[in-house]
């Protein structure tokens, strides 16, 4: 496998990590143990919590313990842009990090530099990047040129720690048997002495201790003739649910976000429309005022937008709100393992000439323990309705529409799909 590690003032730093989402209140290392399975190798596994994130890598990768991430130091350098797109030249090649929505969402290195311009405009072609870095040659619009060395500040925060704990442990034993031999060591003989002492004790307590333990012997037995048994019946474990057990309808699911964006996008005079979206309960659309009265939208809404309520952020600017009906579901899951689908479904895009960021993951299940399941992530950016775009994944059992974003500057539709494939 291509080494991911990349030189900068002549200091290594890990490339090509593993990068997830942390929830609330998860522990950082058992998801990266359950993430560990994706990195080559069978030991020598590392991770790195950063932000709301963990980063997994391997010792097959090239990466050390204590090695640094060049992702969370690019990150750290663009703290001021949510989103950004950037390839940097280096010794071993082209060093591709991009993020979305405070997520990484990328980071490789790629040694060919045809491969690294491929890839990196496929991630182009997304809209909405808040930055755009690459090599000035490349010719990308709307780019700057950057230098690698000059972005990171060489003052590293954020290493790789092994994901096992073996280690440690091991060496905290050694500690902890030596403190106690050398403890030994010097008090031997007032301890050989009271050991001598507890000894003679233990023998006439014993000897007691055995009178009573027949007396109390007696009187179980008795109490056995004289008292019923009870049977406890056992308690079965509440089953956990998973989340690809109740996945409606895709068909359904597009149709029913199409009539609540479009019912939300109704012309009001004087206001304009920012975006509209549909996420997982509830359809909101932004608007903006230009010379427009808020009195007027309450007018339109309770004329025309039965159900919808109004959130003023400011006078100039309104969020309706629109709360959608449970679909009913029913257990789907793709049949495809997890890389079968990620080449699949690139291949699908590629084929019809769309751009598609298209990638693996893991989502974290919780009850009567820590379960991780396979899932592939789908965000793009299309002219297609919501109705025509889910036809893609028409062979996916298991697809989710997360949710459906209309921007009124691009004009088009931005989508995130989520797809639960069968588990190994």
């Amino acid at each position: 496998m291509t080494s991911q590690v990349i030189n900068i003032e002549r200091r290594k730093y890990a490339t090509g990590l593993f990068w997830q989402p942390v929830a609330g209140g998860q522990n950082a290392r058992v998801l990266a143990r359950n993430l560990s399975k994706f990195i080559p190798g069978h030991t020598g596994k590392y991770f790195m919590e950063y932000r709301s994130m963990v980063g997994v890598g391997g010792r097959a990768m090239g990466h050390r313990r204590r090695m640094p991430s060049a992702a969370a130091e690019v990150m750290e350098a663009f703290a001021d842009y949510n989103s950004f797109l950037a390839a940097f030249a280096v010794r071993q090649g082209f060093y591709i990090v991009a993020a979305r929505n405070g997520i990484i969402i990328q980071d490789r290195l790629i040694p060919d530099e045809a491969s690294a311009k491929e890839v990196y405009e496929q991630f182009a072609g997304l809209p909405d990047w808040g930055r755009i870095v690459a090599p000035g040659h490349w010719d990308i619009p709307r780019s700057e040129e950057g230098v690698i060395s000059e972005t990171v500040s060489g003052e590293a925060r954020y290493y790789l720690a092994p994901i096992s704990k073996l280690g440690g442990i091991v060496f905290s034993a050694v500690i902890i048997i030596a403190l106690f031999i050398g403890i030994f060591y010097v008090f031997r003989e007032p301890i050989m002495n009271m050991t001598k002492a507890r000894r003679i004790a233990a023998i006439d307590a014993e000897a007691a201790e055995a009178k009573r333990e027949e007396q109390r012997r007696k009187m179980e037995e008795r109490d056995t003739m004289l008292t019923a048994a009870r049977i406890v019946p056992a308690i079965a474990p509440a089953r956990v649910v998973m989340p690809y057990d109740n996945i409606p309808d895709l068909v359904q699911r597009a149709e029913q976000c199409h009539e609540a964006m479009v019912s939300l996008m109704q012309i009001i005079p004087g206001w304009t429309q920012v975006d509209v979206e549909c996420g997982d309960g509830y359809a909101t659309a932004h608007l903006h005022r230009r010379f427009g009265v808020i009195t007027d939208v309450y007018t339109i809404v309770a004329d025309r937008m039965h159900g919808v309520e109004i959130t003023e952020n400011s006078d100039s600017d309104l969020t309706l709100v629109l709360e959608l009906d449970e679909l009913p579901g029913q257990s789907r899951m793709s049949e495809q393992d997890v890389e079968t689908a990620v080449r699949n479904i690139n291949s699908a895009f590629q084929r019809m000439g769309h751009a598609a960021a298209v990638r693996r993951s893991v989502e974290t299940v919780r009850g009567g323990g820590t379960t991780a399941v396979d899932v592939v992530l789908v965000s793009a950016a299309s002219a297609m309705q919501p109705r025509e775009f889910v036809e893609i994944f028409a062979d996916y059992d298991g697809a989710v529409l997360s949710s459906v974003r209309w921007n009124a500057a691009s004009r088009k539709w931005n989508y995130e799909v989520k797809i639960y494939v069968k588990q190994p």
